[in-house]
C-alpha cells in the first residue's frame, strides 16, 4: 500500500489578527520513504472571515478549507496528518484522488493520454 506523508507546509504570510483571517497554505505531500511530493492547496480560515466572505458570496464551498478559531500551523499539520491516515491506497493516483476530496491537488482534473489514445485522436483530426 502507498502511505502518504506530509513533507512540508508553506504559507506566504501570517494573519494580522488571530481570530479573523484566511491564509493560503500549500502542503507538499509524498510517499513514505520516497523523494518528491505533489502540492495540495487549501485555505485556513476563521469563522469571522467566513461570515465576511458570505457577505460577498452567497455560498461558500467547504472543500479546500480548514476552519479554525485561531491560526496555529501545528494544529493544521496534525489535521492534515489525520486526513492522510485515511488516504492509504494501492497506488499514488488513488492516494492523491483521496486527498483531493479534502484539499486541492495540483493535478486535479488533468487526464493523461496513452500513446495509443493520442495517436487515435491525431489520426481522427486528419
Amino acid at each position: 500500500m502507498v502511505v502518504p506523508v506530509l513533507k512540508a507546509t508553506h504559507t506566504f504570510f501570517e494573519p494580522e489578527t488571530e481570530d479573523d483571517f484566511c491564509i493560503a497554505v500549500v502542503a507538499d505531500i509524498g510517499v513514505l520513504n520516497s523523494d518528491g511530493a505533489d502540492q495540495f492547496y487549501f485555505s485556513v480560515i476563521s469563522p469571522k472571515a467566513i461570515i465576511k466572505e458570505l457577505e460577498d458570496v452567497k455560498v461558500l464551498n467547504g472543500r479546500g478549507y480548514l476552519i479554525v478559531q485561531k491560526f496555529n500551523l501545528d494544529i493544521v499539520r496534525k489535521e492534515i496528518n489525520k486526513i492522510l491516515e485515511d488516504c492509504i491506497r494501492p497506488t499514488w493516483d488513488e492516494v492523491a484522488k483521496a486527498i483531493n476530496r479534502h484539499l486541492n491537488w495540483e493535478y486535479d482534473n488533468i487526464q493523461y493520454e496513452t500513446l495509443e489514445e493520442a495517436m487515435a485522436r491525431l489520426n481522427k483530426d486528419n
